[in-house]
């Protein structure tokens, strides 16, 4: 009895304890992957001179970029059900670290946006196989915390490619920055084998691959669904939208910054590192539906002092409250949608769908606001986000409610 005693709770801490391991292992691969969509982002008059294309041009490749991205959550959701975390995610890591590195040193324009595209596709399945694992091995009560952790580790990955080509091309240039994340995504790669092996019986449960997308598609039509899809498409609107265009209104009036001087104030978005695993445990002790709320208050804080900024001041406070906001929101989203779908579609299929749909909305801010910076300026672009985040707001307020208790459905 006594040795009984003394054995169980060891082991339950060994258990514990490799699952965290497991966790931060892919918090990292998933920070690394995401860092390769976001790294053109402050470098855009960089790489337009050394492609001998405009500027505009060069904001193009982002957008190719992260529609592939987004687009290929569809692909790999339901593929992470059914194939090892490890292997999706490690061929996912080393196919990005390849083309990153072609795409460093091609001097045609077309084929390093071509390259970027694929690399785009490919980095998906990180993210998406590191997501649902999640589930898999949070102890009991920490599922909220761990979708948090993969969420911070994206608002890493945005940070880390907004920063990193920006305060390197300072003192080298953008091509070794990219070579040097090429190399980050090979090491993560090598770490995910440390990930853990499916059991048989998980994979013996997996349904055919077609019954797996069929599930997927079948989601658009529920209409709890759909609503928290809502909530996610609107934030990612205005809050992608706006950061993007920040790049240019920080290169002129009245700030004049430097490439480098834009991935040192990028920095900041780590912030939601620290918000996001906070908010997935918030969301186990308060309604998950106050958790999105107050995110989305705290991101339109963050958009309206953006808007007024003029000086570094208001600036850091906008850049706080904005990362902050957008990656509180996204565990508590995560629990709510694991609430309302199905047990068998859980795991991967239903989070990489609303990851799907926040960031074509973000890719299509990219490109939609276009236009609005062109004919109104850095106003206009912060009155179309600060409006696409309140409607996000207002859908949450009224779209949704919690429903059931952490415990019963976030396994």
């Amino acid at each position: 009895m006594v040795t009984t005693a003394q054995t169980s709770p060891s082991a339950a801490e060994r258990s514990r304890a490799a699952a965290w391991r497991a966790a931060v292992v892919a918090a990292a691969a998933t920070c690394c992957a995401v860092s390769t969509i976001y790294m053109t982002q402050p470098v855009f008059p960089e790489i337009a001179a050394s492609l001998k294309v405009g500027p505009e041009d060069a904001r193009f490749v982002f957008t190719v970029a992260s529609f592939a991205y987004a687009l290929s959550f569809f692909l790999f959701g339901p593929l992470s059900d059914r194939f090892s975390s490890k292997v999706l995610g490690g061929s996912g890591a080393l196919t990005v670290a390849a083309l990153i590195s072609l795409a460093a040193v091609v001097p045609d324009f077309s084929v390093f946006a071509l390259l970027l595209a694929v690399a785009g596709i490919a980095a998906a399945a990180v993210p998406a196989a590191m997501i649902a694992l999640m589930p898999r091995i949070a102890p009991d009560g920490l599922v909220g915390v761990f979708f948090g952790l993969i969420i911070g580790a994206t608002v890493a990955g945005i940070t880390l490619g907004r920063s990193f080509t920006g305060v390197v091309a300072g003192w080298a240039d953008w091509h070794k920055a990219v070579l040097l994340l090429a190399a980050l995504n090979v090491l993560t790669a090598v770490l995910l084998r440390l990930l853990p092996t499916p059991r048989a019986s998980d994979q013996r449960a997996r349904k055919p691959v077609g019954q797996a997308y069929l599930a997927a598609l079948r989601m658009f039509g529920q209409g709890p669904v759909m609503r928290l899809f809502g909530v996610g498409a609107l934030l990612f609107f205005g809050y992608l939208g706006l950061v993007t265009f920040l790049t240019y209104r920080l290169q002129g009036d009245p700030f004049h910054y430097s490439a480098g001087a834009i991935g040192t104030v990028s920095l900041i978005g780590l912030t939601g590192v620290l918000g996001a695993p906070l908010a997935g445990r918030l969301s186990s002790r308060i309604a998950p539906r106050q958790v999105v709320l107050l995110g989305l208050g705290l991101v339109l804080a963050g958009v309206a002092a953006l808007g007024a900024a003029s000086g570094t001041a208001l600036l850091v406070v906008g850049m706080l409250l904005l990362f902050l906001g957008v990656f509180s929101c996204q565990p508590a989203v995560l629990v709510l949608l694991a609430r309302s779908v199905p047990q068998e579609q859980r795991r991967g299929a239903a989070s990489s769908m609303y990851m799907l749909v926040c960031l074509l909305a973000g890719s299509a801010a990219s490109a939609a606001l276009g236009p609005v910076w062109t004919g109104g300026g850095w106003g206009a672009v912060v009155a179309t986000g600060a409006g696409s985040v309140g409607l996000a707001a207002a859908l949450a307020a009224l779209g949704f409610r919690d429903n059931t208790a952490e415990g019963s459905g976030s396994r």
